[in-house]
């Protein structure tokens, strides 16, 4: 394999991180609900707009934090918000929910 080949790999988006699935579309929904119930439409989609690129870093964070977090509030919605958070299109999609629903 060439480098101009390793590269070219190197940027792509795997095909099942294009798509979210009805659970994550659901869960993303839930969220934005939330935001939109506490008036909080502007300040949310700024921030989300400023840091849609370091989602998947976020993500790792979450991950790195998940056994302290879980330890205080035991739930499955934590582990949930991660992983669709490792998917580059969530937070736009988030975004998206947010408009519709404000």
């Amino acid at each position: 394999m060439s480098i101009r080949e390793g590269l070219k790999q190197a940027f792509t988006i795997p095909e099942e991180e294009k798509k979210l699935t009805s659970e994550e579309e659901e869960l993303l929904n839930k969220i934005a609900k939330g935001v939109t119930d506490r008036k909080l439409e502007p300040i949310a989609i700024a921030f989300l707009e400023s840091v849609k690129y370091l989602n998947f870093i976020g993500s790792q964070t979450m991950l790195f934090f998940k056994p302290i977090v879980q330890s205080i509030f035991p739930t499955k919605t934590y582990g949930k918000i991660q992983e669709v958070l490792e998917k580059r299109i969530s937070i736009e999609y988030l975004i998206t929910a947010i408009e519709r629903k404000s």
